[in-house]
């Protein structure tokens, strides 16, 4: 999870940030709030469930290596 300023980001440019395949999620900056870029490594993690509000992000995660 990452504070930033920007107001968007594309597939391409957020997959180009790492070899490993992420889901990502973020959530613009507007006004005097800063953005949120949201990214869960999906061989680690399985996401159940993201929401999205205006001033907030929430993920779900199920541990993949754990039997």
């Amino acid at each position: 999870m990452q504070e930033m300023i920007r107001q968007d980001f594309s597939m391409h440019e957020l997959q180009g940030l790492s070899r490993h395949q992420f889901a990502w999620q973020w959530l613009p900056a507007t006004g005097q709030s800063w953005g949120i870029l949201l990214g869960v490594r999906e061989d680690a993690f399985s996401v159940e469930d993201m929401d999205r509000g205006e001033f907030f992000l929430s993920v779900s995660v199920t541990d993949r290596r754990v039997h």
